[in-house]
């Protein structure tokens, strides 16, 4: 097979890299030689680490001791996010033959929502808000720092395409939530999240549910989220709803540096 058709069969999965790149914000990056790479600071590692998506054409040696120097002058660490499809292809031996080991492996996976397999279910009533009021009111279920909450208001204020915030309450207190982030036909699912005492009461297939039935009235077709490939109770949710296997990403660092 050519090198063309190589990309060419790859294609909609890096679109679909593209799109949860969009959803989940990843605005603050520098583009080099078809390398992504992300400095912004936080707990989500696909925001702060290279992303190698694109055609690379300078020497790796080069580019590899370009990156070190890059995150270490923004007190980062050094971490490649690989893909099936990374590119140059031979990336990932490279990585592994000086030391970089691999850790957290993540299944992205996707559903056609007109064949979706579950419905939203009575197991509590789902609200849907604005996505202001959203990131304000999941902050304590979430674990946001007070000092990152204007920031991620502001993001939310600001983001440039359709998004549906849900959650559900039990009294005063926001006990699961979930959002969508819609571009083109296609849906991406974040922050799916269920207090821990209030677990395997069916709240996170409502919230699920509900926001792929919403998306599906705003015109989109595929649904796609990313989950961890050791979380057997979030697999076993999203294969309810005939979530399926697209591919796998991984993460490359030195040992010192893999958080």
């Amino acid at each position: 097979m050519s090198a063309h058709a190589a990309a060419d069969e790859h294609a909609p999965a890096r679109r679909l890299e593209e799109m949860a790149l969009n959803a989940s914000g990843a605005f603050q990056s520098l583009l080099y030689d078809g390398w992504l790479l992300g400095y912004r600071a936080g707990p989500t590692k696909r925001l702060r680490c290279i992303n190698p998506t694109y055609r690379s054409t300078l020497p790796l040696e080069r580019k590899l001791a370009y990156c070190i120097d890059f995150y270490r002058a923004a007190a980062l660490p050094a971490i490649f996010r690989m893909l099936p499809f990374a590119l140059p292809s031979g990336l990932d031996a490279f990585l592994a033959e000086r030391g970089w080991g691999e850790f957290e492996r993540t299944l992205v996976v996707r559903t056609d929502l007109a064949a979706a397999k579950a419905r939203p279910v009575p197991a509590a009533e789902v609200e849907l808000v604005a996505m202001t009021a959203w990131v304000e009111t999941t902050r304590s279920l979430l674990g946001v720092a007070s000092e990152a909450l204007p920031r991620l208001v502001e993001r939310a204020a600001s983001y440039p395409l359709p998004q549906i915030g849900a959650l559900v309450r039990r009294g005063e207190q926001v006990v699961a939530c979930g959002l969508a982030k819609i571009e083109d036909d296609h849906v991406g699912l974040f922050a799916v999240h269920t207090a821990p005492p209030l677990r395997g009461q069916g709240l996170g297939r409502a919230v699920v549910g509900t926001l792929l039935a919403e998306s599906l009235q705003r015109g989109a077709r595929i649904a796609y989220l990313q989950v961890t490939a050791q979380n057997a109770p979030a697999l076993a949710l999203y294969r309810r709803f005939g979530f399926e296997d697209a591919y796998a990403y991984w993460y490359r660092a030195r040992p010192d540096e893999q958080h």
